[in-house]
């Protein structure tokens, strides 16, 4: 399935509540996501009232196949702690930047350093994380007016604007946005040309040129 609203599907705020994502990356970034996006933050506390209403609904004096601190921890989550702003403080390098306290506190956690690196005209890259399976939670910065090449994926990718937009077809993504893309998706990207576009990602494969010289660079780009 290829999701291209603005939200994700129902189910990764589900799993957030749960603690059932895959990874600590994902975590960071569907909270991040949560906490810049109303109708996400509504999303969650919508499947947080149906929670409710299905634990009223269990029927009595009958064992269940699960505790019922199981089902609270599914549907109620971790709401206030999403929502506390923390007090982690925010990169020199991400200083142009209202970064969401999750990420926030993610870098001061982990002591990651933010270095842009080179990606293309207009582009810098910074990598926070690798998983297995050549997954990457990672930065990008681009410059007004930008366009990435025609190209698809060789895996799953989200994409989460914090700061700018950016346009896939008639489709403009904008701060507290998700993308989400599978190995079905090929689309152009064009950044807005009103401001810097920075986005939060997290890949697992990289990306699918047609054109060969693209493919070469990708030996020195890693994506």
């Amino acid at each position: 399935m290829t999701q291209r609203g603005h939200v994700l599907d129902d189910t990764w705020y589900l799993d957030y509540a749960a603690g059932a994502l895959a990874s600590e990356a994902e975590g960071v970034l569907v909270r991040s996501h949560i906490e810049l996006n109303d109708e996400a933050e509504a999303r969650l506390a919508r499947l947080d009232r149906i929670g409710g209403s299905l634990l009223e609904q269990l029927p009595t004096g009958e064992a269940l196949p699960f505790s019922a601190d199981d089902l609270l921890d599914l549907v109620d989550g971790s709401e206030d702690e999403v929502m506390d702003p923390g007090s982690a403080a925010t990169p020199e390098a991400l200083a142009d930047v209202d970064i969401p306290p999750a990420l926030a506190a993610y870098l001061e956690r982990t002591g990651v350093q933010i270095k842009w690196e080179f990606l293309g005209p207009g582009l810098r890259k910074a990598v926070l994380w690798r998983g297995d399976e050549d997954e990457r939670l990672w930065l990008l910065k681009a410059e007004p007016g930008v366009a990435i090449p025609h190209h698809g994926h060789n895996g799953s990718e989200l994409t989460l604007v914090l700061k700018g937009s950016f346009w896939d077809g008639d489709q403009e993504y904008r701060r507290g946005d998700v993308e989400e893309a599978h190995p079905d998706v090929e689309h152009d990207i064009r950044i807005d040309p009103s401001g810097v576009c920075v986005c939060l990602a997290l890949t697992c494969g990289k990306l699918r040129f047609d054109n060969p010289l693209l493919r070469a660079f990708q030996v020195f780009t890693g994506l």
